[in-house]
């Protein structure tokens, strides 16, 4: 039982440090123009189905900001688009010193090729539908459960240890109490 409940605990704080993790995340995205960066990697959530099913709509992917020559045929990059738009697909192929990019899900490749200025960067890594998670932390609710949530938790596990050892003492006391009595 004793193993269950220490199982339980070193859980629940990794849960907690998930959540504090998160929801810094959010806030220093939101204090960085809407951009969220963690150790270089630029973290930005999937809007469409244009990369199924390499990735979902949901997902987050890591941006890592590289050098254009070193972009080849098959990588993941994002890109902004000339209408302005942050878009993520394939490196098919390269046309005057520009890249030709397809999105997986999609028949043909993009119409507008890639000029150098515009690539953020190439896609190391991604997470499958935790752009939901992040999408949701950011709204006012997501941000109140978010913080209140852990608030909650730290206020209630902090009362119940104080209340274990009051009644530790107590029972301390009652104890040093009978041992008296008995003399």
């Amino acid at each position: 039982m004793r193993y269950i409940g220490k199982t339980l605990s070193i859980l629940t704080t990794l849960l907690l440090i998930l959540v504090i993790a998160l929801n810094g995340l959010v806030l220093v995205g939101k204090m960085r123009e809407g951009k969220s960066v963690l150790m270089g990697y630029e973290l930005m959530v999937v809007l469409s189905g244009s990369m199924t099913p390499t990735f979902a709509t949901g997902s987050i992917v890591a941006v890592k900001p590289v050098p254009f020559p070193e972009i080849k045929k098959g990588d993941i990059i994002t890109f902004k688009s000339d209408a302005g738009y942050t878009v993520t697909h394939r490196v098919v192929d390269t046309k005057d010193g520009r890249l030709v990019t397809k999105g997986d899900a999609n028949p043909e490749s993009d119409m507008v090729t890639v000029a150098p200025d515009k690539v953020v960067g190439k896609v190391s890594f991604w997470l499958p539908y935790m752009g939901y998670l992040i999408t949701f932390m950011q709204s006012k609710l997501g941000m109140f459960l978010f913080l209140a949530i852990p608030g909650v938790y730290l206020i209630g596990s902090t009362l119940a240890r104080i209340k274990k050892l009051a009644v530790a003492e107590e029972e301390k006391r009652k104890g040093i109490r009978t041992a008296h009595k008995e003399e």
